[in-house]
């Protein structure tokens, strides 16, 4: 169990790490060059994220 508590740690520091990587790669006046589109991209890919995990967890009985 406590291998288990120590992984679940590491993996999500792990997952912190990697997001502030992309962060602090991130050059906003380029974003500001692309447009709306690109974002409004993202925002969709993620929503459709959102709503197969659930529909998952649904399936499976969690929720």
């Amino acid at each position: 169990e406590n291998i288990s508590l120590l992984m679940k740690n590491i993996s999500k520091f792990l997952m912190v790490a990697a997001l502030a990587a992309i962060g602090m790669n991130t050059d906003f006046n380029e974003m500001k060059k692309s447009g709306l589109n690109p974002m409004i991209h993202g925002f969709i890919i993620s929503a459709l994220v959102v709503i197969v995990a659930i529909g998952v967890e649904y399936a499976m009985g969690i929720v």
